[in-house]
């Protein structure tokens, strides 16, 4: 039974995180629905959108069962801890004082960006579709910050930076 080795462990951990990352983004982002009632589907949009990784992230798990685990480089479990703190952070700024809707923007845009800086696999070539779906999961962040910043300019906070 090497499949359940230390590093197994880790990296298992490591995806779970991953998957209370992306639950924490959605709780964020149905905050910031719920406080800007105008701007609902947009919020909405991403909430359900971070609902879709975290799943992504626990049919990903999978992989333990199938051995590929081995062949993926995980983040640091650090790096995912201090994210994971940040969205704690994040929780208790909202909780503690009314924020506007540009604060908010700049928050999921802060929040975007820390998220692709951390969920930074590596994956061997592989048709696998869970891979595919963990390089979905990064691709998919990546445009979050992109759809963000665009939203930004639409409601003209873009260029109070």
């Amino acid at each position: 039974m090497d499949n359940l080795s230390q590093e197994f462990f880790e990296k298992k951990q490591i995806l779970m995180d991953c998957v209370d990352l992306e639950v924490a983004a959605s709780l964020i982002y149905k905050e910031f629905m719920l406080m800007f009632p105008d701007e609902g589907d947009f919020w909405a949009r991403l909430a359900l959108e971070e609902e879709d990784h975290a799943r992504l992230y626990l049919a990903a798990d999978i992989l333990k069962v199938t051995g590929v685990f081995s062949g993926i480089h995980f983040p640091p479990a650090v790096l995912i801890k201090k994210t994971l703190e940040f969205t704690g952070q994040i929780q208790e700024l909202i909780r503690s004082r009314p924020i506007n809707l540009k604060e908010a923007l700049d928050i999921a845009l802060k929040l975007e960006k820390t998220l692709a800086e951390s969920i930074v696999f590596e994956f061997p070539d592989s048709s696998s579709p869970i891979i595919a779906n963990l390089r979905k999961i990064i691709t998919d962040t990546e445009a979050h910050a992109d759809r963000i910043e665009k939203f930004k300019i639409e409601k003209g906070f873009a260029f109070l930076d």
